[in-house]
């Protein structure tokens, strides 16, 4: 396994990295020279980015046949819409070294938790945005062809009340008239809204217990795929907090409440998923 960085440079943040693993082809295991890739976006709420939904769940991917990527993104004091550009910037990078890297640019998945799950869902669907269009990105180059989410804030509506970070930053900055006039962000407020026949194929998981991020996110955000005829599956698990990531002991979390073994099947599933929504790309399950 080879191990990449690259630094993810756009008009306004330079800060940004992409962290890729590479699994270089072998004589020994023959047809292993395009895999799928996945990018993987941790939560944070905008203000961090977290490790325990960094590299842990890259390598849970790669054991399963992905190439796959970490984008630490801009966080605060950076404002909207740095990390929305990093995000299109590290899908550009991916599938423009599509050949370095062995993977299939047609195969390019994103996966976001939490806030992470909110710019992953920003970029799915507002990759088509003239906004995007004007800083020279084009929508079928940045726009990932599978979206994952886990436990996401998708809709400031269905989190306001809650005790969401992600959902605060968003409410500050439309409630503050020099932020709302920031590109994109009214629109990112209400990502199930933004939902279109061009949204990639989801998948969403949630828990029934999140107090942070309420399961009516992922709920709201299936309706709107629904209603758009856009495939997804949609897993919510009765019991668990915010912010599992793997929901086993390799991320367990400082208050010792994240490992829940009812909840990692999560993980199997969504390969099964990808597995249907790639064939014949090699996904073990």
């Amino acid at each position: 396994m080879e191990i990449v960085t690259l630094n993810l440079s756009t008009t306004v943040s330079t800060s940004a990295t992409l962290t890729g693993y590479i699994q270089t082809p072998s004589k020994e295991m023959p047809g292993k020279t395009q895999r799928p890739a996945i990018l993987i976006a941790p939560g944070g709420g905008y203000t961090m980015v977290s490790d325990r939904e960094a590299e842990p769940v890259a390598l849970a991917y790669a054991s399963r046949g992905f190439q796959t990527f970490v984008m630490r993104y801009s966080v605060l004091p950076a404002m909207w819409p740095a990390p929305l550009l990093e995000a299109a910037e590290a899908v550009h990078q991916i599938r423009a070294h599509a050949a370095d890297w062995y993977l299939a640019p047609d195969q390019v998945a994103m996966l976001g938790f939490s806030a992470g799950g909110h710019l992953a869902a920003a970029l799915s669907t507002l990759a088509a945005a003239p906004f995007l269009a004007d800083q020279g990105y084009q929508a079928a180059d940045i726009r990932p062809n599978a979206l994952l989410l886990g436990y996401a804030v998708v809709s400031l509506k269905a989190t306001v009340t809650s005790k969401s970070r992600s959902a605060g930053r968003l409410a500050a900055g439309l409630q503050n008239p020099e932020m709302a006039q920031l590109p994109l962000l009214k629109e990112a407020a209400e990502l199930p809204q933004q939902v279109t026949a061009a949204t990639p194929p989801t998948f969403l998981w949630a828990t029934a217990t999140d107090e942070t991020v309420p399961v009516k996110n992922s709920l709201v955000f299936a309706e709107a795929l629904a209603a758009a005829h856009v495939p997804f599956a949609l897993h919510v698990f009765p019991q668990g907090e915010h912010g599992l990531s793997l929901a086993n002991s390799l991320t367990e979390g400082q208050q010792g409440n994240t490992v829940r073994p009812t909840v990692t099947p999560w993980l199997g599933l969504s390969a099964q998923w990808l597995q249907l929504t790639f064939p014949g790309a090699g996904i073990v399950v």
